[in-house]
């Protein structure tokens, strides 16, 4: 199926039968501006359409879908066509429409979230200076809103590894803030406290993801491993605080990690001796 040859066939072909796109969207229910969409190669046809739409310019839904008339052969009705290329077709073209709507709407709704952060920015730095005639706590929020559009952005507009992207945009980040953050607060313990934490947590996400990539199929198999990451991450964090802040160590956190990771373990090991288990 050759997608870009489609827009300028039904071109063509609308031509052939001397109709407007006007007149062709009048006759299946849709608007001429769809038509255009269409002729251009800005979008497609829903699948429901391809029928009515081949019916109407006079060619089959494969030769439609293949943007071009079968050869050596004269003009079909969809009723003719191979049936099982016709439903390979259909079935191609069904997958790319949809995937063609997943990608407008997270084009969509990464420029609303960024409308919405600008606005939340714009309206904190005006109360701010109503109230305090210079910007104070909402150059915070702004470095924050900053922080989570660049963790979005590979998630909202990447087709491919959205989630490394975002967790690589994170992990680059994520000190930089910390230390805008206390700059902004006054206070240098936010960038001490972070600054062991901060690539502590990052490690943990990764490795939370690439469990889940993994142990896909095995479900408990995989809680039991980020159980582990978590008791890890509790012990690092433990450790930090009390380095930079002595104080009693508490270990129940790290503990209870470890107790339902063996559970889940456990659980994983009797599941698959069941699942093994010649049957009776």
């Amino acid at each position: 199926m050759e997608n870009g040859k489609m827009g300028p066939f039904i071109r063509q072909l609308r031509k052939e039968r001397g109709m407007t796109q006007r007149e062709l969207a009048a006759a299946l229910g849709v608007t001429d501006k769809a038509v255009s969409k269409w002729e251009l190669g800005t979008s497609l046809p829903d699948v429901a359409l391809l029928l009515p739409l081949s019916e109407r310019l006079g060619v089959s839904a494969t030769e439609l879908l293949a943007g071009v008339r079968a050869p050596e052969a004269p003009p079909q009705t969809p009723a003719t066509a191979a049936p099982q290329d016709t439903a390979g077709d259909l079935l191609s073209y069904a997958q790319r429409t949809a995937s063609q709507r997943r990608e407008k709407l997270r084009l969509w709704l990464f420029a609303g979230l960024s409308g919405s952060f600008l606005l939340s920015a714009a309206v904190c730095w005006i109360c701010d200076m109503a109230l305090n005639r210079e910007l104070t706590w909402s150059l915070i929020v702004c470095v924050s809103l900053v922080l989570a559009w660049a963790v979005l952005l590979p998630l909202l507009t990447l087709r491919r590894g959205p989630v490394p992207g975002a967790l690589a945009a994170l992990s680059a980040a994520i000190l930089p803030y910390l230390y805008i953050l206390g700059d902004l607060l006054g206070d240098p313990r936010v960038f001490r406290f972070g600054l062991p934490i901060a690539p502590a947590a990052a490690v943990y996400l990764w490795g939370v993801y690439a469990v889940c990539r993994k142990h896909r199929r095995r479900r408990w198999h995989a809680a039991g491993d980020i159980l582990l990451l978590t008791a890890a991450l509790n012990f690092t964090v433990d450790i930090a605080v009390y380095l930079l802040a002595p104080n009693e160590l508490l270990w129940g956190g790290p503990l209870m990690a470890l107790a339902l990771a063996a559970a889940c373990f456990l659980a994983d090991c009797v599941l698959r001796r069941l699942r093994e288990a010649p049957e009776a």
